[in-house]
């Protein structure tokens, strides 16, 4: 598994631009992920920007004052060229809605992604990079179905960490763990939450989660002061008794020692980066089969290519999958 950062897709727009139309006059973001390339090219290339709800009624988003005015008139013509992006591609999902809902927009419509597993997606225009089966990306990583098999820390990661006058490991730090503000949202279930946080603190910590909508199928805690002090070789150790694919872990050099004590693969929060010895990472897709889901969804690709879409949604519809 790849993890693609912020930086790592703006990079992937610049080297691959060669790959858009040459003239652009306007580019729309597929809600939500989809608005953050789409914000980056516009900025880059001083373009109107908006989203599919904007494009269909004739809005574009504002722009600073500090730059020269973007062609607006240009962007609202029947002769223009749009660029329609997101940031991946998977069934084609969204592509497909995103078509439906500009049937009869005027102007020269271009689909694209950013990334997609195959070079030549039946549902875009344009992809500007492939890319391994379900990267995580930078931007969703707390969405991903590998929380569905991970183990994942909390202060840091779903929430911050304890300033120096609330680690006090009395009525302060109680405070925090009542309190603290949210870092990330989730979806879906995460399999494992493995924290330094000692045992005696379960109580505010699951009554944290329940408040902040974090589902999870286990809460692992430290049960020794000498665990609480060694706290990456205790996540190390619960990381590899639990089999999981991913560890998530908020401090650097935590991290750095989980990997090496695992030697499994880390995804550091502090740093934005994936820690690993280059072995691959198992998936599961979300009814629990490992990796098998994201390869048959390229199969299917490859075969909606070669037959059309036209015979192979009539053979699904055949098989009652329709």
């Amino acid at each position: 598994m790849k993890f693609i950062s912020v930086q790592d897709m703006s990079a992937a727009i610049l080297a691959n631009r060669r790959k858009l139309p040459d003239k652009i006059d306007l580019v729309v973001g597929i809600p939500r992920s989809g608005m953050l390339p789409a914000t980056m090219l516009a900025t880059q290339l001083n373009l109107p920007l908006t989203d599919l709800d904007g494009l269909v009624s004739g809005k574009v988003f504002g722009y600073g004052a500090t730059k020269d005015a973007p062609d607006v008139d240009k962007a609202m013509s029947e002769q223009r060229t749009v660029l329609v992006i997101d940031d991946t591609v998977g069934s084609g999902r969204a592509f497909k809605k995103a078509r439906v809902a500009l049937e009869g927009v005027p102007g020269n419509i271009v689909f694209c992604s950013v990334y997609s597993q195959v070079a030549k997606h039946p549902d875009v225009d344009v992809v500007l990079e492939t890319n391994s089966l379900s990267p995580v990306c930078q931007w969703n990583m707390m969405h991903h179905a590998v929380l569905q098999n991970a183990c994942v820390d909390i202060d840091g990661v779903l929430c911050r960490n304890p300033e120096a006058h609330e680690d006090d490991d009395g009525k302060a730090y109680r405070k925090f763990l009542q309190t603290a503000e949210k870092l990330h949202a989730t979806s879906g279930e995460i399999a494992w939450l493995v924290t330094s946080r000692h045992e005696k603190y379960r109580a505010e910590t699951e009554a944290w989660m329940r408040d902040n909508g974090v589902r999870y199928g286990k809460l692992i805690m430290t049960q020794t002061d000498e665990e609480k002090a060694n706290s990456p070789a205790f996540k190390a150790r619960i990381y590899v008794e639990t089999g999981a694919d991913l560890f998530i872990e908020s401090e650097a050099y935590d991290a750095a020692e989980i990997q090496k004590i695992s030697q499994r693969p880390v995804l550091c929060v502090a740093t934005q980066s994936m820690i690993h010895d280059g072995s691959p990472i198992r998936m599961r897709s979300a009814s629990g089969s490992k990796g098998s889901a994201a390869l048959l969804a390229k199969v299917k690709l490859q075969a909606r290519r070669m037959a059309g879409d036209k015979f192979y949604y009539a053979m699904k519809t055949l098989a009652g999958r329709g």
